[in-house]
């Protein structure tokens, strides 16, 4: 390694010998992790540290702990497979790519990696960002839920964090599915884009032009706050590319980074987004766009409101509402105002992705949760029979009410249920 050093310093080696040094030197990288992490480990198994050799291996090796408990991670869910980790200490498969073998075999199986010769084919071939979507897109097809639980997963540990830093400036640290992420980047560029595009047109001074990284944080400050207006175009949040299966007729969606999307998402995109329908021929050359569409209309939202006056489900602002399609539009539902709700942002996700049910006539909408028993409302009890002179029919030789008694002559009030209640004792 310090021959290969030195010749690289002086000069002396050619652009082939250097490119042959650097890819002896990546399985030499690869070997060496492989053997700082199995050392680590019997150092810890015989010490009893019970970390795995994570924290050995960050001192020793002079990696942060949150990289070496990662590498420790990694080397665990390989140990299963000896084929893996062969292939991994023999430099054939990087430390990265291993790691997302190591993860497409928790959300499948060690063998079901180990049996697909073409995705370790891969993990020998393939740059480690290219890897990383293939490994994704492989799991999610043997899962066989849409990418149902992948999105799950990722929309659990979505989050943001604000902290201040010591030189008073204050840090932003977000992580987010596939899907809100499209969002928020195209949001922010194309807004920071315009903000760019101003300075040029009007600082006369260069230097006091803001860079696009500072247009990003000024376009986020302005998305963010209650007083901004747009005065751009209308822009797209989000691209969708969809294709019908040849073989099963499955309406298959993805970003264009090819991350699947789960009919349940797909769903919630269709309700509240302005529409572009293209179709395109199999080499991706545009044979026809149409028109975008706005699922709702002013007119039916000032209808929503009058009918609604908020939140159909809990009453919520109006302001911060979306209108729903009560039957999706991926099922033929029409953009009708009968087929219309304003639901606020936690009532629409309840219906998205915890299967809250809508009940009731159009106008009365009531929301329920997912298996519960809709009662309906309440109504008055049928005139009594012509046998019937008392205002109670009571059991014989009885002289208290039964559970069986009927009032007749007192109208039952209507109650317009929002949730079922329980029964009364």
């Amino acid at each position: 390694m310090k021959e290969m050093l030195a010749c690289a310093n002086e000069g002396s080696a050619s652009c082939s010998e250097l490119r042959e040094g650097l890819v002896a030197s990546k399985v030499i990288a690869s070997v060496n992790s492989a053997f700082q992490i199995s050392a680590a480990a019997s150092v810890a198994g015989r010490e009893r540290h019970g970390d795995g050799g994570a924290e050995v291996l960050a001192v020793s090796a002079g990696l942060s702990r949150q990289e070496a408990r990662s590498q420790v991670k990694v080397a665990k869910a390989l140990g299963e497979a000896q084929g893996l980790s062969d292939a991994v200490a023999e430099g054939r498969v990087s430390l990265a790519n291993a790691k997302r073998l190591a993860d497409a075999a928790a959300n499948t199986s060690v063998a079901d990696v180990e049996s697909d010769a073409e995705l370790l084919a891969k993990a020998e071939s393939m740059h480690p960002d290219q890897f990383a979507r293939e490994a994704r897109r492989w799991a999610v097809e043997r899962r066989g839920d849409g990418g149902a639980s992948e999105h799950a997963r990722m929309r659990a540990r979505r989050c943001v964090r604000i902290f201040n830093t010591d030189d008073g400036m204050v840090r932003l640290h977000g992580e987010f599915d596939a899907v809100t992420g499209a969002r928020i980047k195209n949001r922010l560029r194309t807004e920071a884009a315009r903000l760019h595009d101003a300075d040029k047109k009007n600082a006369e001074d260069p230097t006091q032009r803001r860079s696009f990284d500072q247009c990003m944080a000024d376009a986020l400050d302005a998305l963010t706050s209650n007083t901004a207006t747009s005065t751009s175009k209308p822009f797209a949040d989000i691209c969708v590319v969809a294709h019908v299966d040849d073989t099963t007729g499955e309406l298959i969606a993805k970003t264009p980074t090819g991350d699947r999307l789960p009919n349940v998402v797909l769903d919630e995109l269709a309700c509240n987004s302005a529409i572009t329908p293209a179709i395109y021929d199999r080499r991706g050359v545009l044979l026809w766009q149409g028109h975008t569409k706005r699922t709702a209309t002013a007119t039916q939202l000032k209808a929503l409101k009058a009918i609604y006056g908020g939140c159909f489900a809990c009453g919520f602002d109006f302001d911060a509402c979306q209108a729903h399609h009560v039957r999706p539009v991926s099922q033929g539902g029409p953009t009708d105002i009968d087929n219309l709700v304003p639901a606020c942002w936690h009532c629409h996700n309840k219906i998205h992705h915890f299967n809250w049910q809508i009940h009731g006539p159009p106008g009365r909408r009531t929301l329920h949760p997912p298996d519960a028993i809709n009662h309906g409302p309440a109504r008055a009890p049928d005139p009594p029979g012509p046998d019937t002179n008392s205002v109670r029919a009571r059991r014989p030789n009885s002289d208290r009410p039964t559970d069986q008694e009927v009032v007749t002559d007192v109208p039952r009030p209507y109650y317009a249920h929002r949730y079922p209640r329980r029964n009364s004792p």
